[in-house]
């Protein structure tokens, strides 16, 4: 993969948590870092297209909800119910990857 130089300016706090990285792993952190917005953008993107806008009410209503339902579920319930959903989306991705018969 070609690599190309970038600067940018960022604000003080963001500065000190990439100056905090392993010597030579800020790049690293940066890219991880888009890469993820990136693909939350994508998803937002991809929603709306199915009809299902993601908006920062409804998601801050959703993240209540699942805060408040975590705060009455036994924790070894919400990990279960965690570790279910993961390999349904590594699943997912999975089948997305493979080729097509």
């Amino acid at each position: 993969m070609t690599k190309r130089r970038v600067t940018v300016s960022v604000p003080e706090d963001v500065a000190e948590t990439l100056e905090q990285q392993p010597k030579g792993q800020a790049s690293a952190y940066v890219t991880e870092a888009v890469r993820g917005h990136r693909a939350w953008e994508q998803f937002r993107a991809e929603q709306a297209r199915r009809g299902v806008p993601l908006t920062e009410q409804g998601m801050t209503e959703a993240r209540a909800r699942r805060y408040d339902l975590r705060s009455q579920w036994p924790a070894e319930r919400y990990e279960a119910l965690r570790e279910r959903v993961r390999r349904h989306v590594e699943d997912g991705q999975a089948d997305q990857q493979a080729p097509a018969a």
